[in-house]
């Protein structure tokens, strides 16, 4: 059968139109495997053959449609593709096509990786690291690509949301401010000596917020309790909101 037209669409797909009037969808690659371009001509083996590979490619543009919106690992892109149901044999020679196209090269999406996290989250090393393993990225790139998340900007990014913490937090007490930070910053995956040592610095003065605390709870506790029961009552509940100073 001869091919009388040829059409170059987006994505690497080539539309062909036979002399019968049909039309059938081929990627580029397979146009140049099958020297469609020089021959112009296709056998009804060779056209199914073709078809059959096509659905390679018809894939391959699905993953690759997946890559535009930001770079992806090996494993995300065969977890998405097997969400799509799709068969693993030919997932698997999709990888293969991306691989050899330079979309999966592991250095450069854990530099990418790193690079968002640091500039675009609160995200620490050990979190970034612990993502970075989840998606497959092996211990060696791991520790390559974080080399640039040096000690002084994590003791930097710690200061900082230690600080925004106390702007938004005015209303916890100082032990239960700290509390909080620490969950937080082991959360947010920092290194234990950096933030322990940033919190032990850290001076909190909650004697006005205290006796606020104080002043609200005698006045609703003194409707109950007198003398020494009165004041035990209070400092119990003070205790329990965090507050470990005396009167």
């Amino acid at each position: 059968m001869k091919i009388v037209h040829f059409k170059k669409l987006k994505d690497g797909m080539v539309k062909f139109v036979l002399e019968n009037g049909e039309e059938i969808l081929a990627h580029e690659d397979l146009i140049l495997k099958y020297e469609l371009l020089r021959s112009k001509e296709v056998d009804a083996k060779q056209l199914e053959q073709i078809q059959q590979e096509n659905e390679i490619y018809q894939l391959y543009t699905v993953a690759l449609n997946y890559l535009k919106i930001k770079m992806r690992s090996k494993k995300e892109i065969a977890t998405y593709l097997k969400q799509k149901q799709m068969d693993a044999k030919k997932i698997e020679q999709v990888l293969e096509i991306l691989s050899r196209q330079g979309y999966l090269q592991e250095s450069i999406y854990a530099d990418a990786f790193v690079h968002d996290r640091m500039v675009l989250s609160m995200d620490g090393p050990l979190k970034i690291a612990d993502e970075l393993r989840k998606n497959e990225i092996s211990d060696e790139e791991i520790e390559r690509a974080l080399t640039c998340f040096s000690e002084e900007l994590e003791q930097e990014k710690v200061q900082n949301y230690i600080q925004k913490q106390l702007r938004i937090n005015k209303r916890k007490s100082s032990t239960r401010l700290k509390q909080k930070l620490k969950m937080d910053l082991e959360r947010l995956g920092y290194h234990a000596s950096i933030y322990q040592s940033e919190l032990s610095r850290l001076e909190v003065d909650d004697t006005n917020l205290y006796q606020e605390e104080y002043q609200k709870l005698l006045q609703k506790l003194s409707k109950k309790y007198q003398g020494k029961e009165l004041e035990w009552r209070i400092k119990q509940k003070l205790y329990q909101k965090g507050f470990r100073k005396e009167e």
